[in-house]
């Protein structure tokens, strides 16, 4: 390929979508320069999945749609398809890491290093000769009446009548991905949806006792509740921290749990915990371990569906005697137990902090993005991508994959029309 445009194509930020994206660039001929801030690349990418990097999720990818809020999916389609979690998976694996599928369909590199994923996508931009700018922070976008026209950064400005952006959301702020770009990009005429925290841990107030420190609930349904209403749910394992709650089942609702608390600031949090029994049947597993063991503590029944740490805490909250005999129990402490078993209060939110979450929610409007190039409708020449637009997903590979298809479909989108224009 030659690379014979006068002005190079920009990309500003070097994480999963700014990587895809100038690699993908670079591949169809376009001079390249990819800056990030960051004295490494990819550093968001480097802690992600503990540090073993949750590449991808192995599902169809009409199921991969579906885990997003159906505008999002509408959106992220056509991206999904165009380069899809197959081809991610290959281009990485044509690259020397080797890649291996877990029973829940999420994909990690064998070595289990994150780290081997950044380095593998590096060598990807140099093979496509990718002019790679470390430690080099873009100041503002510049434009002028035709559109971009290029980007200021601390030793000047560098031309460009292409520039895709890719500089993430707010989360994480310690690994650069601080937000800098949305008002860059309220200046130049974008709409922002309003950034909240998503896959992130939950404060609560008050805070949990110092026991339960460490605890996980596995496979309970975490619940939100405005006045007694559900406001949102998740299933999955739950972890008690010293203050508030963490695990999957916390980050899944975490989401949907800040837009009930901006709305309202009393947002009670509740898990059930044995989802799979309801309450009438609880009651006679219930009635049936008494039967078999009515000599025992009432503590030592309730550690059947809780860990044995709680079982005290949840009988206090019952307002049943621990050191009852289970034969004592009466059929309305039996219902209190139950109950409470079902809908254990934890407390109120206190906070679920943007900083700590996964990803960010919110971001560039998508209704002012073309789903099959990334192009901004309102700047000629800007394309945005990855976790800088309004999508976020579960945990699983889902976000991941969302920033790779974005970027791929926003390099290959400015490159060709970046050789048009010569």
């Amino acid at each position: 390929m030659h690379r014979n445009q006068t002005l190079p194509l920009v990309v500003i930020g070097g994480g999963a979508a700014g990587m895809i994206a100038a690699w993908r660039a670079g591949s169809l001929g376009a001079k390249v320069i990819l800056l990030e801030k960051n004295p490494k690349l990819g550093i968001k990418l480097l802690i992600s999945g503990g540090g073993k990097c949750n590449i991808t999720h192995g599902g169809e990818i009409e199921d991969l749609c579906g885990q997003f809020k159906p505008n999002e999916s509408k959106f992220l389609k056509h991206s999904l398809y165009r380069f899809t979690n197959r081809d991610i998976i290959s281009q990485i694996n044509q690259f020397g890491v080797e890649t291996y599928e877990r029973e829940n369909r999420r994909i990690f590199p064998t070595s289990g290093k994150a780290g081997d994923v950044v380095h593998v996508m590096r060598r990807m931009m140099e093979h496509e000769q990718v002019e790679i700018r470390l430690s080099t922070p873009v100041e503002k976008i510049l434009r002028d009446n035709e559109g971009v026209c290029g980007v200021r950064v601390p030793d000047g400005i560098i031309q460009a009548r292409h520039i895709i952006l890719a500089t993430g959301g707010a989360s994480y702020p310690r690994t650069g991905t601080s937000g800098d770009a949305f008002p860059w990009l309220e200046e130049l005429g974008h709409t922002v949806v309003p950034l909240r925290p998503s896959l992130a841990p939950i404060l609560l107030q008050p805070t949990p006792p110092p026991e339960w420190q460490g605890i996980s609930i596995r496979d309970c349904i975490l619940k939100a509740k405005v006045g007694g209403k559900l406001t949102a749910e998740a299933r999955g394992d739950l972890l008690l921290t010293h203050e508030g709650i963490s695990g999957p089942a916390t980050l899944e609702m975490s989401r949907d749990a800040f837009i009930a608390l901006e709305e309202n600031p009393h947002v009670d949090i509740s898990v059930d915990a044995v989802p799979d029994e309801i309450e009438a049947e609880l009651q006679e597993h219930l009635r049936a371990e008494i039967v078999a063991n009515g000599g025992r503590k009432t503590e030592t029944l309730v550690e059947l569906f809780v860990p044995q740490r709680l079982a005290i805490y949840i009988l206090k909250s019952a307002g049943v005697d621990a050191s009852k005999k289970c034969h004592q129990l009466k059929k309305e402490e039996r219902s209190a137990i139950v109950r409470t078993l079902k809908d254990w209060n934890l407390g109120i939110v206190k906070e679920i902090p943007l900083e700590r979450g996964e990803v960010t929610a919110g971001g560039v409007d998508l209704r002012e993005i073309e789903p099959k190039t990334m192009r901004s409708k309102i700047l000629k020449g800007l394309y945005i991508c990855g976790e800088a637009l309004d999508v976020a997903g579960p945990i699983g590979g889902y976000n991941l994959q969302a920033a790779f298809s974005t970027g791929f479909v926003a390099g290959e989108a400015a490159a060709e029309e970046s050789k048009a224009s010569c």
